[in-house]
């Protein structure tokens, strides 16, 4: 089953997209070039507006190269 998340921090603060129900840890495209923005499971809920279900909070961890990360391993968040 699918869980709402939100992203905390990082270039991909704000935006919201769906993972399955044990995903801890999630890659995002940064936009610092050669990057990637990793966003790791905070244990906590927020309100998202338009959504009757809260949504978990993914905090911005740091950076990882993202050489030789497959480009399917790289989470796009699709909402803002």
């Amino acid at each position: 089953m699918a869980k709402l998340v939100v992203l905390d921090g990082g270039s991909r603060h704000g935006e919201t997209t769906s993972v399955d129900e044990h995903v801890q840890r999630l890659l995002a495209v940064s936009e610092a070039p050669g990057l990637l923005d990793v966003y790791v499971s905070a244990d906590r809920l927020t309100h998202v507006r338009g959504n009757a279900e809260p949504a978990v909070v993914f905090e911005f961890a740091g950076h990882e190269s993202a050489e030789g990360v497959a480009p399917e391993a790289i989470h796009m968040p699709s909402h803002r």
